[in-house]
C-alpha cells in the first residue's frame, strides 16, 4: 500500500470515529432532507424531547440539492470578474502613477552640512527612568563651535518620529549653532536681552516603529519627561561653573521640544501623563507631524491614545470644565507641513487649528515660509537648507534665558513665528491697528525732487529713478473702500533702496515740499521672483510687494514712496478698486466638475479670485492664464500665481507663468472625521487665487480652471486608501453569509467564487443603494449635528460628548454623530467614493481568491508530490497511530502553554500569526484529500475544504491588524528589550481564533446547519451586523474590525458546541426543564 492509500484510510477511520464519539445519545443527529430542502426530524425519533437544532447532511456523490443557479460561475460572470479584475489593476496603476507623478510640488531644497558631536548622557539610568535599557539621551555639540559637554544655552530636546533616528537633527543644530556665533555672540546688546544659544539634545529610541503600536508611544512619552527632568536639573551645577555672564540667570524650568512624525504626537502625549511636571514645556514646534488621524489605525491603542490627546487638549479651548492642564495656557504649538512632497504622512492631518485658538498656534507649509517657498518631503523637512536656517533663526529670537522659562512671553514668541512662518498676505484687521509705524519724521524736500501724482493716477518707473519722493494722494471720496498695491524689485527699508511711509502735507510759502510721514515698512512682504530670465522660486532673487487700504490710512493724505537717487529697477504702484479686482466665483462643485470656470479679469496689478467651493483637498485642478492681447514677454515682469487656503496657511507660487503651459493647482485643507471648516473669524471658506501681472497692458486676463481627474486620483486614493481593508474585510463576510446559507438550504458549501457570484448578482446591488444614501445625506447630518451641538469636540470620541436629544427629535434628525461614520465626508460632492471603493474591493478580493487559489493548488501538488517521492525513506506521520485522547492530549498542552505565554511574555499577534500559518497546513492537507477522496466522500471533503478556505479568507483580511505589532515586538527583541507590552496580551483577543484553529485542524469539524429558524436568523443577524458596524466604523476604527471578528468565531464556536454530544445533552436539558415550567406555569 503506497502513502496516499494510508492516508485516505486513516481519514475515513478518523473520520468515521469522530462521527461515532458525536453521538452520546440515541436520538439520530439528522434525517433525510424534506422537499424544502431544509432537515426535518426523523419519524423514528422520540417525541417527548425536540430535536437538535443543528445538524450534518450526510453528503454523498450526488447531492440530494444541486447548486442553485444563482451561485453558479457562468461564463458571463467569469467575464465580470475578469473586467473587474482589470478594472482594478488599471485604476491601481492609475493612482500610483498619479500619486508618484503628478501634481507634486517643485522641490528646491539645498544640501544642509554638518560637523555632529553626540555625547550620551550616562547619568540617567535606570534610578531616574525605568526605560533606561531601551533608550538613550544624547547632548549634541557641533565641532569646532560648541564648548563640548558644557551647558551654556537654552535646553532643547528632540524627538523622532517612526523609525527615526536621534541623528536626523544634526542640520538644524548646526544650523543654530552656526546662526548664534555669527550673529549673537559678540553683540553684548543681544546678551543682555537674554540672548543665548541652544543645547540641543536627541532621544534615541531604536529607531521604534512609534506609528504602529500605542504602547510605544505612551513608553516614549514617559520616557521624555523623565528626560526633561534630568535636563533642567542639569543646569544650576552648569551655570554655577559657566560663564560669568550666565551664573545671574534663573535656572531653566522649561525646555523647547522640537518634534518630528510621530515625535510631534508624542510631545502632546507628555503633557496628558501622570508624570508630566506642569511648565516644563512651553514651546512645541512639530514637523509633519500627523495631529489629528494616526498614519495607520490598525491598533486600537493609538486610537485610545489619539482620542485622548484631542480632548485633553481641546477641552482646554471649548469652554469644558475645570481640568488638570490649565498649563497649557502658556503652550504654543506650531505645526509645519512639508505638502504633496510627502509620502508618508498626510499634510491634511498636520492641522492643529480643530482644537487650538489662533492665539497659541497655528499650522503652515513650508511652500508659504519667506524665503523656503518649497516644498519638502517628510525627511527632507529636517535638512532642507532653505527651511532650517528659518527655523534655526526664529528659535533662537524665541530664546530669553532672563526668564525661568527661558522664553519670551507667549504673545511675543506667536508674534516672532507668525513674523518668521507666515507669508505676510495674510488679511490684517482693516483699521490699521495692526500696522507698525515708524517714527514720526519731518522731510523738507525741494518741489523738484518730488512728485505729485493726481488721484487715481498709477506710478509706473521701468528706468533709473531721477526724484526722490512720489506722494500718491488718497482719494476716499470717490473710492472709499479702496488702498494701493506697490510692487517692486527692490528692497524696502529704512536703509533699503525703498521706502513706504504714509504722510500729511503740510503748506510753505516756498518752492519745498513739507510733510510729516511714518514709515510702514512693516507691510513690506517678500515674494519669489517672476521674470523672463530668472529660475522659478529662486530665494536669492526677490520682490516686495505691499498692500494698504484707505481704512488703514484715516489719519493722513498721501502714501509715499521713498528712494536713494540712481536706484535702478522697476516699481509699480497702483490702486486698488475692490470691485474690479476681487472676482467671487458663485459655483457648486458640480457646476465646476461639469463645465469649470472661465473667467475674465480686468487688468490690474494684483487681482483675487474667491473659489468657497473648492475646499477639498482630494481634487486637483488645471489653470490657464493667458493675456491674448498682449505682446509675449515685453513686461516688466512675468505673470504669477498664488494659491492660497486660509484652513492651514497653506500659500503656493507660480512664477514665471507662460501662456502656454497649464498650472497644476493642488491644496491641503479639511481632513476626514472633521465637523466644521478650520476657518476662523471673516477669513473666506474655499480657495483663492491672486495674480499678479504687468498693468502695463490694458488688456483682460482670461482664467481657465477645470479639474484634473487623473493627477486626483492620487490624491483620492492616498486619503482613501484605508477604506479597502474595512471593505474587503465586508466583503469576505457577505461571502460568508452567502455560503451558510446556500450551505443550509441545500447541503452543499459552495466555493468562494460561487459565493462571491451570489453577492455580486443579489447583494452588492441592494447594499450599493443604502451606501449611496448614506454617503450622500452624511454631510447634511453631520451640519445638522453640528448645528445642534456647538459644543461638540469633533476629535473626540462620540460617547464623551453630551448631545440635546429632544432638540434632535424635535427637529427630526437622528442623533448620530454622521462625520465619524464611513469615510467621514463632509462634502456632498464626494458621495460617491465609498461606492466606487466598495467596486474596486470586490476587485480586490477576485484578485486574492485567484492567487489563493492557485497558492493552495500549487502547495498541495508540491506536497502530494513530495509524499509520493519520499514516502518509502521515512515515515512522514509518525502522529497517526496516536489514539484520539493522546491527540487531546497533545494538543491542550500546546493550547494552555500558548495560553500562558500570551498572558506573559509574547504579544498575543504572534499566536494569531501561528494559527494563521496551521490554518493554511490544514488547507492544504484538505485539497490533497477532495483529490483523493472516494466518491462517497467526495462532496463532504469539498464541503470541509470551502469551509476552511473561507474562513483562511476571514484570517487574510485580520493580518494587517497583527503584523505591525509582531513587527514592533521583534524589532524590541532586536534591541534586547525584554519587557513585554502591557496592551497586547489579553487571552480573550486570541482564544476564540486558537480554540478554533485547533478545532478545525484535529476534530475534522465542519460548521453544523441550522435547521431551526431561530438559529439560522441569529447567525444572519450577526453577520449583517457586522457588515453594517464595519461600513460605518470600520475606516475610523479600522482595529475593531478584529474585535467583532473575534465574536463571530466566538458564535461559529458555539455552533459547533450545540452540535456536540455535550451540547445536545445541554439542548435537550434545557428543553425539558423549559417545557416543565411552561407546564407548571400553565396549569
Amino acid at each position: 500500500m503506497n502513502n496516499t492509500s494510508l492516508e485516505n484510510d486513516t481519514s475515513t477511520v478518523d473520520e468515521n470515529k469522530s462521527t461515532s464519539t458525536r453521538l452520546p445519545i440515541d436520538t439520530p443527529l439528522c434525517s433525510p432532507s424534506s422537499s424544502d430542502g431544509r432537515y426535518s426530524p426523523s419519524p423514528d425519533s422520540p417525541s417527548a424531547a425536540p430535536s437538535s437544532p443543528l445538524s450534518h447532511q450526510p453528503c454523498a456523490s450526488q447531492p440530494p440539492h444541486p447548486l442553485p443557479e444563482n451561485y453558479q460561475l457562468t461564463r458571463s460572470v467569469w467575464i465580470a470578474f475578469g473586467l473587474w479584475v482589470s478594472v482594478f489593476l488599471s485604476v491601481l496603476f492609475i493612482t500610483l502613477d498619479s500619486f508618484s507623478h503628478y501634481q507634486r510640488d517643485i522641490s528646491d531644497c539645498r544640501e544642509s552640512y554638518a560637523r555632529p558631536l553626540y555625547i550620551q548622557q550616562t547619568g540617567f539610568d535606570s534610578e531616574m527612568t525605568r526605560f533606561a535599557g531601551k533608550y538613550a539621551l544624547y547632548l549634541y555639540r557641533e565641532k569646532g563651535i560648541d564648548v563640548s559637554g558644557m551647558l551654556t544655552g537654552v535646553p532643547v530636546l528632540f524627538i523622532p518620529g517612526h523609525a527615526g533616528s536621534y541623528k536626523q537633527m544634526r542640520s538644524i543644530a548646526a544650523e543654530a549653532s552656526y546662526y548664534y556665533y555669527q550673529n549673537y555672540a559678540r553683540q553684548h546688546d543681544s546678551l543682555e536681552d537674554g540672548v543665548r544659544s541652544l543645547d540641543f539634545f536627541t532621544v534615541d529610541f531604536n529607531e521604534e516603529f512609534s506609528a504602529l503600536h500605542g504602547q510605544s508611544l505612551l513608553e516614549q512619552a514617559e520616557y521624555l519627561n523623565d528626560a526633561v527632568d534630568y535636563i533642567l536639573k542639569l543646569y544650576p551645577h552648569s551655570r554655577r561653573l559657566g560663564p560669568k555672564i550666565n551664573q545671574d540667570l534663573p535656572d531653566p524650568n522649561s525646555v523647547i521640544i522640537l518634534g518630528h512624525s510621530m515625535g510631534g504626537v508624542v510631545a502632546r502625549a507628555m503633557i496628558t501623563l501622570n508624570n508630566y511636571q506642569p511648565g516644563t514645556i512651553n514651546t512645541i514646534i512639530t514637523l509633519s507631524t500627523p495631529h489629528l488621524l494616526p498614519p495607520v489605525n490598525f491598533d486600537w491603542k493609538i486610537s485610545k491614545i489619539y482620542d485622548a490627546i484631542h480632548d485633553a487638549w481641546s477641552r482646554e479651548w471649548r469652554g469644558g470644565a475645570a481640568t488638570t492642564l490649565n498649563h497649557l495656557q502658556d503652550i504654543s504649538l506650531i505645526s509645519v507641513a512639508g505638502g504633496t512632497l510627502d509620502n508618508i504622512i498626510c499634510s491634511d492631518s498636520a492641522n492643529v487649528a480643530t482644537f487650538l485658538p489662533s492665539t497659541h498656534g497655528f499650522t503652515v507649509f513650508s511652500t508659504t515660509v519667506p524665503h523656503v517657498w518649497t516644498g519638502t518631503d517628510h525627511i527632507s523637512i529636517l535638512s532642507c537648507s532653505q527651511f532650517i536656517k528659518i527655523l534655526a533663526k526664529t528659535m533662537l529670537e524665541c530664546v530669553d534665558a532672563r526668564r525661568a522659562a527661558q522664553t519670551k512671553p507667549l504673545e511675543e514668541r506667536m508674534s516672532v513665528m507668525k513674523r518668521a512662518f507666515l507669508s505676510g498676505l495674510e488679511e490684517r484687521k482693516g483699521d490699521g491697528s495692526d500696522i507698525e509705524l515708524g517714527d514720526s519724521i519731518l522731510y523738507d524736500i525741494p518741489e523738484a525732487l518730488v512728485l505729485i501724482l493726481l488721484p487715481g493716477e498709477p506710478l509706473i518707473i521701468k528706468e533709473e529713478w531721477k526724484t526722490k519722493m512720489v506722494l500718491i494722494p488718497i482719494d476716499r471720496d470717490k473710492n472709499p473702500q479702496g488702498g494701493f498695491n506697490v510692487l517692486t524689485d527692490q528692497s524696502v527699508g529704512s536703509m533699503k533702496p525703498v521706502d513706504l511711509h504714509v504722510c500729511t502735507k503740510s503748506e510753505v510759502p516756498s518752492d519745498i515740499v513739507r510733510v510729516r510721514c511714518r514709515s510702514i515698512q512693516s507691510i513690506a512682504v517678500p515674494l519669489p521672483a517672476s521674470t523672463y530670465q530668472n529660475a522659478p522660486s529662486s530665494p536669492e532673487n526677490t520682490f516686495t510687494f505691499a498692500s494698504i487700504y484707505y481704512s488703514e490710512m484715516t489719519d493722513y493724505d498721501f502714501l509715499a514712496v521713498t528712494y536713494k537717487p540712481g536706484s535702478e529697477g522697476f516699481l509699480i504702484a497702483h490702486s486698488i478698486d475692490p470691485q474690479h479686482t476681487h472676482t467671487h466665483v458663485d459655483q457648486s462643485m458640480v457646476s465646476i466638475a461639469r463645465h469649470g470656470i472661465s473667467l475674465k479679469i480686468d487688468p490690474a496689478l494684483v487681482s483675487f479670485v474667491h473659489i468657497p467651493a473648492i475646499e477639498s483637498p482630494m481634487l486637483a485642478y488645471h489653470l490657464k492664464f493667458s493675456r491674448p492681447s498682449c505682446k509675449v514677454k515685453t513686461g516688466l515682469f512675468a505673470p504669477f500665481l498664488r494659491q492660497s487656503i486660509f484652513t492651514m496657511h497653506e500659500s503656493k507660487f507660480h512664477v514665471n507663468i507662460d501662456e502656454q503651459e497649464t498650472v497644476g493647482i493642488s491644496l491641503h485643507g479639511r481632513t476626514a472625521f472633521s465637523t466644521v471648516s478650520t476657518s476662523h473669524g471673516k477669513n473666506p471658506h474655499g480657495l483663492t487665487l491672486q495674480f499678479w501681472a504687468d498693468p502695463t497692458c490694458p488688456h483682460p486676463i482670461h482664467v481657465d480652471l477645470s479639474i484634473d481627474w487623473y493627477g486626483s486620483a492620487g490624491r483620492i486614493g492616498f486619503r482613501n486608501g484605508v477604506m479597502f481593508s474595512a471593505f474587503a474585510f465586508v466583503i469576505v463576510i457577505l461571502v460568508f453569509a452567502a455560503q451558510i446559507r446556500c450551505y443550509n438550504m441545500t447541503g452543499i458549501f459552495p466555493h468562494f467564487g460561487y459565493g462571491l457570484t451570489f453577492c455580486v448578482r443579489h447583494v452588492l446591488p441592494l447594499i450599493l443603494v443604502v451606501l449611496a444614501l448614506v454617503s450622500y445625506y452624511q454631510p447634511i447630518g453631520s451640519r445638522v449635528f453640528t448645528a445642534f451641538n456647538p459644543t461638540y469636540s469633533p476629535t473626540a470620541n462620540y460617547p464623551h460628548n453630551a448631545f440635546d436629544w429632544n432638540a434632535m427629535w424635535k427637529k427630526g434628525t437622528f442623533p448620530m454623530a454622521w462625520h465619524t461614520i464611513l469615510l467621514g465626508n463632509t462634502d456632498p460632492f464626494f458621495w460617491w467614493i465609498p461606492l466606487v471603493g466598495l467596486l474596486l474591493s470586490v476587485g480586490l478580493i477576485c484578485i486574492v481568491w485567484l492567487l489563493l487559489e492557485v497558492f493552495l493548488w500549487m502547495s498541495a501538488a508540491l506536497c502530494s508530490l513530495s509524499m509520493s517521492l519520499w514516502a518509502g525513506s521515512y515515515r512522514l506521520y509518525p502522529r497517526l497511530s496516536e489514539t484520539r485522547y493522546q491527540q487531546f492530549q497533545r494538543r491542550a498542552v500546546t493550547t494552555v502553554v500558548l495560553f500562558v505565554l500570551v498572558a506573559t511574555c509574547i504579544p498575543y499577534q504572534f499566536v494569531f500569526v501561528v494559527a494563521f500559518l496551521v490554518h493554511i497546513a490544514t488547507c492544504i492537507r484538505l485539497k490533497i484529500k477532495t483529490w483523493t477522496a472516494p466518491p462517497a466522500q467526495q462532496c463532504k471533503r469539498m464541503n470541509r475544504y470551502h469551509y476552511m478556505q473561507s474562513i483562511l479568507f476571514l484570517l487574510i483580511t485580520l493580518l494587517p491588524f497583527n503584523l505591525p505589532i509582531l513587527l514592533v515586538w521583534i524589532r524590541n527583541l532586536s534591541v534586547h528589550w525584554f519587557v513585554p507590552f502591557s496592551s497586547d496580551h489579553s487571552v480573550m483577543a486570541i482564544a476564540p481564533f486558537m480554540l478554533y484553529v485547533e478545532l478545525l485542524a484535529s476534530h475534522h469539524s465542519m460548521l453544523p446547519r441550522c435547521t431551526q429558524r431561530y438559529w439560522h436568523w441569529a447567525t444572519f443577524i450577526l453577520l449583517y451586523g457586522i457588515v453594517i458596524y464595519a461600513f460605518l466604523y470600520g475606516i475610523k476604527y479600522t482595529h475593531s474590525l478584529y474585535s467583532i471578528s473575534n465574536s463571530l468565531i466566538c458564535w461559529l464556536l458555539l455552533l459547533h458546541f450545540s452540535d456536540s454530544g455535550y451540547g445536545r445533552l445541554a439542548y435537550h436539558y434545557l428543553m425539558e426543564h423549559l417545557y416543565s415550567f411552561r407546564s407548571k406555569k400553565h396549569s
